[in-house]
């Protein structure tokens, strides 16, 4: 699910100019620098949970566009990591997917559509064939 999720990101955020960051759809609408801060904070979470099963509330400033996109991919082998290293209960497992893992790809879309409203739409592929490497191989 992390590869898919990095893969997903990366072709969501792939040559995305700076001040993309700061398109938004308007009124009540986080901005790009946003969701993906929102989905780093996720995630973030979710890794300091699996590493030392506690919930950190500290939350970490929100950084420019293209420093995001680089703290959320490390984030996401962060937790790639922590993944590997604990054996985790099913329901646990379920879980991820409902909650954090999903979220996540929720607001991968989000981004998706924003790009191709600002006129960089994501040329379109069969996700379910796409060449996903996990971290594994």
């Amino acid at each position: 699910m992390l590869s898919t999720i990095k893969y997903r990101f990366e072709k969501a955020v792939a040559d995305s100019p700076e001040n993309f960051g700061e398109f938004s759809l308007g009124k009540n609408s986080r901005n790009t620098v946003e969701l993906e801060h929102h989905m780093y904070d996720v995630l973030f979470s979710t890794s300091i949970f699996l590493e030392e099963e506690r919930l950190d509330a500290n939350r970490l400033e929100t950084l420019s566009f293209s420093r995001e996109i680089e703290r959320f991919s490390l984030e996401i082998m962060r937790a790639d990591q922590a993944l590997d290293i604990n054996e985790l209960p099913v329901d646990f497992s379920k879980r991820l997917l409902q909650g954090p893992f999903s979220d996540i790809l929720t607001h991968i879309g989000q981004i998706a559509i924003i790009q191709g409203l600002n006129g960089r739409p994501i040329i379109a592929e069969d996700f379910s064939s796409a060449a996903i490497q996990t971290a594994k191989h």
